[in-house]
């Protein structure tokens, strides 16, 4: 009788342990901080979505919401800093990005982005940034910091300096291709055919699917007196980009 008392006793303590260990696993959560992160990716995601489609009001309103509780979400504030762009506010953009900078002044992308804005404005500080980045930046990527302190001159009007570094950011990354689109333009301004005509090919040689390659180098054709050739290219153009408007009226002047 004992026996059976004891085995009954040993059950009804086991059925309860397994009740017990059933139950804490039906309540297991995920952690606060592993939702937090899915919460700010679904929101990002969300904004940058709504900005694609030019809905810049509820892009902006996500943003803010973003940064009002993450401060230094730096997706937040670039999406917001891109909007302010997009809407001809560069003056608030830059402070954006200034903002973005001062938060993580070691995040490369916002750093790059920072010198950009600096150079598009013909600030000098793009320079001193620019010379930073390219003092630590040991990747192909450091092509972006020569690019944009040619932008600087570029926009300066320092032409020589600016095709100076042209060539650097060339030379550190032949796969950049805003180099050989800016610098192909400055020399077809400067009236260099054949050297527009080189570097547009050169791009085009990297990206054989970009339509503005073929269109530039279709305009130094035509520049040079070789027509046939300039239609077909602004042909080219228009078949892979058919809202390339420009590119299909060039094509039928010839």
């Amino acid at each position: 009788m004992l026996r059976q008392f004891i085995a009954v006793f040993t059950f009804a303590i086991f059925v309860s342990a397994c009740s017990n260990e059933s139950q804490s696993a039906s309540e297991v959560t995920v952690p606060t901080e592993e939702r937090t992160m899915d919460s700010i990716t679904t929101q990002i995601a969300k904004a940058k979505q709504l900005q694609e489609k030019g809905q810049y009001s509820e892009a902006m309103l996500i943003a803010d919401a973003m940064i009002q509780k993450y401060p230094g979400q730096l997706d937040a504030l670039s999406i917001k800093a891109e909007i302010l762009k997009e809407q001809g506010k560069s003056a608030e953009a830059l402070a954006i990005i200034e903002k973005a900078y001062a938060i993580q002044p070691r995040d490369k992308e916002t750093a790059y982005n920072l010198a950009f804005e600096y150079a598009d404005a013909k600030n000098a500080k793009a320079l001193s940034l620019t010379d930073t980045l390219i003092k630590y930046d040991k990747t192909a990527t450091v092509a972006r910091a020569w690019y944009i302190k040619a932008t600087y001159y570029n926009n300066t009007g320092n032409e020589k300096e600016a095709l100076r570094y042209y060539d650097s950011s060339q030379a550190a990354d032949f796969n950049f291709l805003d180099t050989y689109m800016d610098k192909g333009q400055l020399l077809f301004n400067q009236k260099k055919y054949d050297a527009a005509l080189k570097t547009f090919a050169l791009g085009q040689k990297f990206s054989p699917s970009t339509a503005e390659f073929y269109y530039w180098v279709a305009k130094c054709q035509e520049a040079l007196g070789n027509k046939a050739d300039a239609k077909a290219n602004y042909e080219r153009a228009f078949a892979l980009n058919p809202s390339f408007t420009e590119a299909k009226t060039a094509a039928e002047k010839l």
